[in-house]
């Protein structure tokens, strides 16, 4: 019977999964284009606040992004994975660094009038089973246990300080 009830629960789990529309082309200003392939984010900075994701396994903040495609440049994973965790577009800018596993981060730029006056943005339909939430956040008020990965967060602080508003 438990068995039954678990199948049953991960059919409509499946079921309910909503597929992406098809992604935008890689946006990566011409000035900083490289192609250094590997694993991405990026962090948006809109006047002092940092865009972050609510990542629903772990429940703790984190930015846009994720592991490489494998062929593709890291500028273009920071891309594709911002577009299918926030649905945003951005334009993928200046490399800022990288942590002591080789992730690496980049300065992304959001087009249009984004403003503090929206301090929360829904989560597109096919994030949401990764994603809880998306807001802007200080980066200075986030405490370590609230980071998804405690040990970057002095980081990305000191990588959020680099870039010019």
């Amino acid at each position: 019977m438990r068995i039954r009830i678990i199948v049953a629960c991960s059919l409509v789990l499946l079921a309910c999964t909503v597929e992406p529309p098809a992604q935008p082309m890689c946006r990566v200003n011409e000035q900083a284009r490289e192609a250094t392939p590997g694993n991405a984010a990026c962090l948006i900075k809109i006047d002092k606040w940092l865009v972050t994701i609510g990542h629903r396994h772990s429940g703790r903040l984190d930015l846009p992004g994720g592991l490489s495609n494998g062929d593709e440049s890291a500028q273009c994973t920071a891309h594709r994975e911002t577009w299918e965790e926030t649905g945003f577009n951005v334009e993928v800018g200046e490399y800022l660094g990288r942590n002591a596993e080789g992730f690496r981060f980049y300065q992304c730029q959001l087009q249009g009038n984004f403003g503090k006056e929206f301090m929360e943005f829904p989560v597109p339909e096919w994030a949401s089973s990764e994603v809880s939430s998306i807001q802007l956040t200080d980066p200075y008020e986030i405490q370590l246990q609230d980071w998804r990965f405690e040990d970057e967060l002095l980081q990305i602080r000191a990588l959020f300080n680099q870039i010019e508003p």
